[in-house]
């Protein structure tokens, strides 16, 4: 029985592949298991996560060696807030597109205002605080009244403070101060009786 020697595998030398921006190291490697670092096209991503093709039976692999980069669809929206500037639904966004979010009047940005995509992914933390709202009938439940205006109902921003005075003939009963401190929409009313 005679036996044929098996040919040798070889790469070829020059990667003729789409989107593949350059070969890192190649010189002089393209046998079996060879491997080789290689760059991919602005917004393209390599297929493998350590940027390497490997010399194999079937010519480098991974096949392809690079792909088109995940891109984002319209960004996720922000309760109590809202994107800067109109966004269409159907639009598609680049890695590295960034979005800016503002709040709605009275409410407070905590975190960064921008998101950005990142291969799919919309990437940034932010949330809308919650103003206080103290109207005429918490007022009166309450037994006092605003110290400056004479409003019957104020908003007071995160963080923002409201002062009161209890009404004519009522004493301040319970350990809450008569300046109160708004947070995340939540305010501890002074009660006057």
């Amino acid at each position: 029985m005679y036996f044929f020697p098996t040919p040798e595998v070889t790469c070829p030398r020059y990667i003729q592949e789409a989107h593949l921006y350059r070969l890192v190291n190649a010189w002089g490697k393209n046998k079996l298991g060879d491997r080789v670092r290689y760059e991919c096209d602005y917004n393209y991503d390599p297929a493998s996560s350590d940027r390497t093709a490997t010399c194999t039976r079937d010519g480098w692999t991974p096949k392809p060696l690079c792909r088109d980069a995940a891109h984002c669809s319209a960004p996720p929206t922000l309760e109590n807030g809202d994107t800067k500037l109109f966004i269409r639904s159907d639009a598609v966004h680049q890695i590295g597109d960034r979005v800016e979010y503002i709040c709605q009047n009275k409410y407070i940005m905590d975190g960064d205002p921008f998101k950005t995509c990142d291969k799919g992914v919309w990437k940034g933390n932010m949330r809308c605080l919650k103003p206080c709202t103290v109207n005429e009938e918490s007022l009166s439940e309450h037994g006092i009244y605003f110290k400056v205006g004479d409003a019957t109902k104020m908003y007071a921003p995160h963080l923002d403070h409201l002062t009161f005075l209890c009404v004519s003939g009522k004493r301040r009963v319970g350990s809450v101060p008569m300046r109160v401190q708004c947070n995340d929409g939540q305010m501890t009313l002074p009660t006057c009786e």
